[in-house]
Formats: C-alpha cells, structure tokens, sequence
C-alpha cells in the first residue's frame, strides 16, 4: 500500500501480477545492453547472427562500439548498411540499437576525419624557459613573454615583454618565460590526426555534422524508437600540467584561440598578464583569483561547446544523450580533464558513468551522477562497468559491483566488453 495526497490505495491483485511479471521478466529497457565490440571485417549476416544471440542471452540491446581492429571504413557505406542490418534485427528481437559517436575514444575526432582538418585540433599551452632574450622568437604561437626570477615552483619580479620587443639585457638570476600554443601531433590512435578541441564550439559542430548528422541521414527513422540514443565515451578538454606517462613529455594547459576573449567577456579582465599565475606561485601565493577564473573558464567553455550543443542537437532529433566524461572518478581527476562532470551531467538525457576493474569504488560518481537525474528530471542513469576486469572475474565480483551502483541509483548496464570477434588485433583488447 502507499500513500498519497492523504488518500490511502492498495495495490490490486491484477497489478501485483503485472509487477511480479515485470520483475521476473522486465522488459528491454532494464535489461544489459553491452558495448558490443565492432573490432573486425563486419558481414550484416554475422552481425543479425550475434543479435539474435544477445537476444537468446537475456540482454535487452547494445551498444555498437567501433573498436581496436575495425576493419571496415568507419561512416563508410558499408559501415552504414551493418547499422541498418543491426537496428532491423534489434527491431526484430524487439531490442534496442545505441548508437556510438567515435572510432574508439574519446569522442570528437570522428576517428580523424574532422582533425585532419588543423584547424580543428587539440592545442595546449605551453612554459617555455628562455636563457637569452636573443633566443625569444615571436612566431605565431607565442601569447606572450615576461621575465621573472624563478625559484622551482615560484616566480618574483614579474614584468610583461610587450609584444614583438626583447629585453636588452636579463639581471641577475633572471629568465624569460614564454608562453606557446602547441597543437598536438599527430598520433595513429586518431588515424593519423589529433584529438579535437572540445573547448571550440565550431570544432564540436564540425563534430556533429561530421557524425551525428549522418546517423540522422542513414537511419534518423528509428531515432527514438530501435535507436534510443548516442553514446558518447570520454570527452575532455586534455590535461592540465603534469607528465604524459606515455611519452614523458611534459604537458601544458587546455588552450583555444577564443580562450582570451571568453574569459574576458566572462570575468571583465585580459587574461594574458596573469599567464604566469597559471603554473607558478606568483611571490610565492599560493592561490591566485586568475587561476580560479581560468580553470572555471575552461571547464565553462568545455561543457558549452561539447555538452550543451551535443545534448541539444540530441534532444532536437529525438534521441537521448548518453556515456561519460574521462577520468570522472573522483573530483581531483574531473579538475584535471573535464573541470566539472556535473556540470556536463546536465545536458545529458541519461548521464552516466565508468567503472574500471574490479577493485575501484566510485561512490562519489554515481551520487553525481543520480543526484544530476534526480534534479533535472532524468529517469535512466547509465553504467559503463565491469571493464578491465579479466577472464577469471567472478560472477560474484559482477554482482558485488552491479548492487552497489544499483544502490547509489544507477539502472542501466552497459557490460564492457562484447567482442564481435578475436581475431587478429582484437584478441589484444580487454576481455568480457
């Protein structure tokens, strides 16, 4: 019984049949839906073949994850014409086909094809050491200058190089620090190109015409229906500082070309004199007002120009945004690559979140992620879980994971990894 309005109801016998029905055998929108590894040559008939099986095994949809060893051209037409024959066979199974917005991840280059375009492409600012003022060069890339005297992560006497000029002459224990814009090289995780730079709303529309805008032309019928929504995996706006642990090269901060003019209309003032402020203790100050706006600017220009405009353009054309930010495991990590996952969370139609290995307990994620549902309306909160896990991962590790997410309000499974197949590069991948 429940209580509502003051008037007491009791649940009749035909609707405690009906959710007794429901419980044991709940309709496809509670049921898995894993990310189903496209990592191969697709054939149609063996993708109808592997649906009708997902079907036999209880799941409820998929995910088609373009994955390491796809071997067939992605947006392609024959990419397109083993969507159709998947969302036809879901439709079938009376199942649901997610859409998936990257040649692997993160989310933005659409696997290279929009950041072969350079103007498109990732950059960072970069600290540049200058011993000589004859070695400063004011190339293209170069925002601004200053000397200083620097002790590690300190910087005294901070004084701005105008423009194009050149100290004469550098004082005691003095040197000149550069600041320069660099755009990522090009990497063959991006098919030969470059992240996309998710802090340019033209670069993320550039983004959506590129995917999401052909998904509509191939199969904008089913949206809605067979085809509930789009995942999208991991955008970010790059590091912050730092080393890459691959390479170990150091790392800048998150730059793009309208990043000055955003954060002047935003705080009222010119960021440019303040750039020392972004990776050194200015007289040793700890804190700094322009430091805060920056890294809130940056995390303001991120959401607006990937979340807002991808949740929007979902919205419009009747499908629900879904995935989840990199690195949302606790709020230090979200500071260092996304600012803000709740921030992003709210233009979302199903937020969701990641859940890697078998050992890690991102409590404080999944309540982000529920409280964001819970204050904008949002009935389904998404999982991407039990990933980096192994072959000798129990079922009872699976269960443990999955009830407490289920606790913290997470309702939507979305099991890593489905491999389509393990031939060749693809048996590399993480397994199921």
């Amino acid at each position: 019984a429940y209580v509502r309005a003051g008037t007491r109801r009791l649940y009749s016998t035909a609707m405690m049949k009906d959710l007794e029905r429901d419980f044991r055998e709940p309709g496809a929108r509670h049921r898995g839906m894993p990310f189903w590894a496209w990592n191969g040559r697709l054939s149609p008939d063996e993708l109808r073949r592997q649906v009708r099986l997902m079907k036999q095994m209880g799941l409820g949809g998929f995910f088609m994850h373009a994955r390491v060893g796809l071997d067939t051209p992605y947006l392609s037409k024959d990419w397109f014409a083993c969507i159709e024959a998947c969302v036809d066979e879901a439709g079938r199974q009376g199942m649901l086909a997610w859409l998936y917005d990257e040649d692997r991840w993160p989310s933005g280059a659409a696997g290279g094809l929009v950041t072969k375009d350079p103007r498109w492409r990732r950059r960072s600012l970069m600290m540049r050491e200058i011993a000589s003022p004859r070695e400063l060069k004011w190339d293209d890339g170069v925002v601004a200058a200053f000397t200083v005297r620097r002790d590690g992560h300190v910087a005294r006497g901070v004084r701005r190089i105008p423009k194009g000029e050149r100290p004469e002459s550098l004082g005691d224990g003095e040197a000149i620090l550069a600041f320069v814009v660099e755009v990522d090289p090009l990497s063959s995780w991006f098919n030969g190109f470059t992240a996309l730079d998710t802090l340019n709303p033209l670069a993320v529309r550039r983004f959506i015409a590129v995917t999401h805008e052909a998904y509509r032309r191939e199969t904008g019928r089913h949206f809605g229906k067979t085809i509930p929504g789009i995942f999208s995996d991991e955008p970010n706006h790059g590091h912050r500082l730092g080393t890459d642990h691959a390479t170990g090269k150091l790392l800048g901060l998150p730059w793009t070309s309208g990043l000055p003019a955003a954060f002047r209309k935003r705080y009222g003032y010119d960021l440019l004199p303040h750039l020392v402020e972004l990776f050194l203790n200015v007289d040793g100050r700890p804190f700094s007002q322009a430091r805060w706006h920056y890294h809130d600017c940056v995390t303001h220009l991120f959401v607006d120009s990937f979340g807002r405009q991808v949740g929007e353009w979902c919205r419009k054309n009747g499908l629900q945004f879904t995935g989840h930010v990199l690195m949302e495991d606790t709020l230090s990590q979200q500071t260092a690559v996304v600012g803000s996952a709740m921030r992003f969370y709210e233009h979302m139609q199903l937020p969701g979140m990641d859940l890697l290995t078998e050992r890690w307990r991102a409590y404080t994620t999944a309540k982000q992620v529920s409280s964001a549902a819970r204050q904008f309306g949002r009935r389904f909160r998404l999982t991407e879980t039990y990933g980096c896990t192994g072959w000798d991962f129990p079922f009872a590790g699976h269960k443990a994971l999955g009830d407490w997410q289920a606790a913290l309000g997470i309702n939507l499974r979305c099991p890593h990894l489905a491999w389509y197949t393990m031939e060749a590069e693809a048996k590399r991948d993480y397994p199921a």
